[in-house]
C-alpha cells in the first residue's frame, strides 16, 4: 500500500514548487492542467520529460483524461521500480475538466462521473507498490466548520463531494501550503502541519514544528522515519 498525502494551497503558494528537491530519477509527475503549465525551478524541464506511451520512458505525463492517468500509473507501478514518488499536480483540475467537457448535459450524471472518479484515483494510489508515496497537489476554497466559522479546505466539485465525503478525510497527512514576506523583502514558502480553521492535519510527533520549510523531499523523509 503507497502512502498517499494531500497538499493543498492556492495558486502561487508553492504546491508544485515544493517539489524541486525530490529526485527526479525516482519521481514521476501528472500534469493535469496542460503543457502550458511548466513546473516552476530551474532545470524542471531537462530533469521531466514527458511520458512516451510507446516505449514507457520518461518522467511526467500531461493528461486530464482519468482512463489514460490511471493506465499509465498502473504501468509505471508494475514496470518502473525506480520511480518512488509520484506527485499529481493540480488534481481538482480532473473534475473541472471532466465538468466543462460535459457542460451540456442536463442531468446529473457528469457529477456521478466526477464523484466515482475522485474516489477510485485516490484508491488507486493508494493501491500501488508500498515502496511509493504520492502527494496529490490541490487549490484551496473557503468554507464553513459544524460551528459556522470560516474553514480552509480542499477545492472540490459537486455537491456530493463537499457535503457528503469530506475528502480530506480520504488521507492522514493533509499539509497546506503558504507564503508571507519577510524584512527584507523576500518570500518565504512554508507548510502548515497543523492549522486550526482548517482541514490540516498530521499525525501527532510525525512533524516537530507547525510550519515546515515547502520542501517535499523533506517530508517525504519524515513520512518515512515516522512509520519505519
Amino acid at each position: 500500500m503507497a502512502d498517499v498525502s494531500l497538499i493543498l494551497g492556492e495558486s502561487g503558494s508553492g504546491k508544485s514548487r515544493s517539489l524541486q528537491n525530490l529526485p527526479a530519477k525516482n519521481t514521476f509527475v501528472v500534469n493535469v492542467v496542460g503543457k502550458q503549465k511548466r513546473l516552476p525551478f530551474k532545470g524542471s524541464g531537462s530533469a521531466y520529460t514527458e511520458f512516451n506511451m510507446e516505449t514507457g520512458e520518461g518522467n511526467m505525463l500531461t493528461s486530464r483524461d482519468w482512463v489514460t492517468i490511471a493506465k499509465v500509473l498502473k504501468y509505471v507501478n508494475k514496470n518502473r521500480p525506480e520511480i518512488r514518488f509520484i506527485v499529481l499536480d493540480d488534481n481538482q483540475y480532473l473534475s473541472l475538466f471532466t465538468y466543462t467537457s460535459r457542460i451540456n448535459e442536463k442531468d446529473w450524471a457528469k457529477f456521478n462521473t466526477i464523484t466515482v472518479n475522485t474516489v477510485d484515483m485516490v484508491d488507486l494510489l493508494g493501491g500501488l507498490r508500498d515502496n511509493i508515496m504520492v502527494f496529490i497537489l490541490q487549490h484551496i476554497e473557503n468554507g464553513a466548520s459544524v460551528e459556522g466559522k470560516e474553514l480552509i479546505q480542499a477545492k472540490t466539485l459537486g455537491k456530493f463531494i463537499k457535503e457528503k465525503l469530506t475528502y480530506e478525510g480520504l488521507f492522514t497527512t493533509v499539509l497546506l501550503c503558504d507564503k508571507e514576506e519577510k524584512d527584507n523583502g523576500t518570500i518565504e514558502h512554508f507548510f502548515w502541519t497543523r492549522r486550526i480553521n482548517s482541514t490540516v492535519k498530521s499525525p501527532e510527533g510525525m512533524f516537530e514544528e507547525a510550519k515546515i520549510p515547502n520542501d517535499l523531499w523533506k517530508v517525504a523523509k519524515a513520512i518515512h522515519h515516522f512509520y519505519e
